[in-house]
């Protein structure tokens, strides 16, 4: 029971400094330079600045946050690890601004939370099994975003 409770705080502490390291470093800086980066923004993918600063936007702020909360956990963590990984391809390409090491520290934490789910201290698992209900109580159940 204690390495449960071990795993699930663990899993709560890396979707919440996620969360909290993307909207400072990152989504503040867009959200206040955002007219700037509507002429600015990298486009790796060729769909114009704003489209690329708006999904940038919406993945690491709008998803981080859903992140944060344990709701559509999984799901919600693969639009920021993609947007991480046009980072690294901006990076390979030699674009100076490309921060790879950040890049490769997020990809890490939210690969790894699509991998590991969100845990009991979340939304998803709320829905899941009931207010006050615990993984212990019903050992049957899946893991929330089990295949």
């Amino acid at each position: 029971h204690g390495s449960r409770l071990a795993r699930d705080v663990g899993i709560l502490l890396l979707r919440l400094a996620g969360c909290g390291l993307l909207w400072t470093y990152h989504v503040q800086f867009k959200l206040a330079h955002f007219d700037q980066e509507l002429t600015s923004f990298p486009d790796p993918l060729g769909i114009g600045h704003g489209a690329s600063v708006v999904m940038a936007l919406l993945a690491e702020g709008g998803c981080s946050l859903l992140v944060a909360v344990g709701l559509a956990t999984r799901l919600a963590c693969l639009p920021i690890v993609f947007s991480m990984l046009m980072v690294l391809v901006l990076a390979l390409n030699g674009f100076a601004a490309a921060d790879l090491q950040a890049a490769l520290l997020y990809s890490g934490i939210y690969a790894s939370l699509a991998l590991l789910g969100p845990g009991r201290f979340s939304l998803d698992h709320r829905l899941l099994h009931g207010p006050g209900t615990s993984r212990r109580h019903n050992a049957n159940a899946p893991e929330v975003g089990a295949v």
